[in-house]
């Protein structure tokens, strides 16, 4: 029987099949009827629609933060982006997902019952760290600690991991939608212009950056001017966006350095020949990774794709998963030492 490996993530969703690699990559965004409920779209169609819904539609996102905060939509999302990766009908395949370092046990049954929903037969669990390290090039079971920095859309997971677990973790809300929320917010205050979210995100993503750029780039912004509610367009500059997400790689950095307080002496001390695995969808922020390795004094690791890098880790367990516990692998409980 065929498997996938799934990240279930706060803005797009990658599914890993077994022998053929990533199959796909969609945004995790739903769009339902406000009365009904009716499921309208899912995925890229729906995520068009975000800032821009019928008063009939509302464009959600059924994780939040890298937890699934609605398991039906999140299982009806989840059934779809199977189907469109070719599974249906008979087919019933294991699935794979990863879920961030501090789940509970309550989030963990969301995963897994949105996993059943999706129609598999049998559910895994796998802590992202884990799958990031292995995606990144790095083995997670070698017995060297290695810090793993997984930048998502809602939150950043920061982890030390060591033969194939979790010593210490730590996630926080600053990730790539605060990114976009303090672009907005300098876009109202500097320029008196109001934007939605997507067009934030397009300007993080085109001259946005933590570290100067070696060449200052410009970029026309469209949208609403606050003062009088009519259309708008301003010029913006690179350089201007520095210090707005220059704030937030310092409370990523904040929150690194107080992870390393409290993890072990001896993995600190291999973290100076492993490194540091930069992750996830919001390490393509220019700057990001020179900013952390100067700081922290380690040298930085990442893909060529780091938003792929949990799902591609998945494929190192797809082939042994009949020797893993189905079900709860139960991180949470593993973790308080119950089982």
């Amino acid at each position: 029987m065929f498997a996938f490996g799934m990240d279930l993530g706060t803005s797009s969703v990658l599914l890993y099949r077994q022998g053929k690699g990533i199959v796909l990559r969609e945004p995790s965004v739903v769009a339902v009827r406000r009365r009904s409920g009716q499921v309208v779209s899912v995925g890229q169609k729906a995520r068009d629609m975000l800032g821009r819904t019928p008063e009939d539609l509302l464009a959600v996102r059924p994780v939040r933060g890298g937890v699934i905060t609605d398991c039906e939509i999140a299982g009806i999302m989840a059934r779809t982006m199977l189907r469109r990766a070719g599974c249906g009908g008979m087919f019933r395949p294991n699935l794979l997902i990863c879920v961030p370092p501090l789940v509970s046990e309550l989030e963990e049954r969301a995963v897994l019952d949105a996993g059943i929903q999706a129609g598999a037969s049998r559910v895994y669990l796998m802590e992202q760290p884990v799958a990031a390290a292995a995606g990144a090039g790095i083995d997670p079971h070698s017995p060297k600690g290695t810090l793993v920095v997984d930048i998502g859309g809602g939150t950043t997971d920061i982890a030390v991991i060591s033969m194939g677990a979790v010593v210490r973790a730590v996630s926080i809300r600053i990730a790539g939608d605060s990114c976009d929320n303090a672009v907005q917010a300098y876009l109202r205050d500097a320029h008196n212009l109001d934007i939605g979210l997507s067009t934030a995100e397009y300007i993080k993503c085109e001259i946005g950056g933590v570290l100067p750029r070696e060449e200052e780039s410009r970029l026309t912004v469209r949208g609403r001017r606050v003062s009088d509610g009519l259309p708008a367009c301003v010029t913006v500059q690179s350089g201007e966006l520095v210090s707005v997400l220059h704030e937030q790689a310092e409370q990523i950095l904040a929150a690194i350095c107080g992870l390393i307080e409290l993890t072990p002496p001896e993995l600190v001390g291999d973290l100076t020949e492993t490194g540091l695995v930069l992750a996830g969808g919001g390490s393509r922020l220019y700057g990001i990774g020179s900013y952390l390795s100067q700081e922290l004094g380690l040298e930085a690791h990442t893909s060529d794709d780091p938003e792929a890098c949990v799902v591609e880790g998945t494929s190192r367990v797809l082939g042994r998963l009949k020797n893993c516990k189905e079900g709860t692998i139960n991180i949470a409980r593993r973790r308080q030492g119950i089982v």
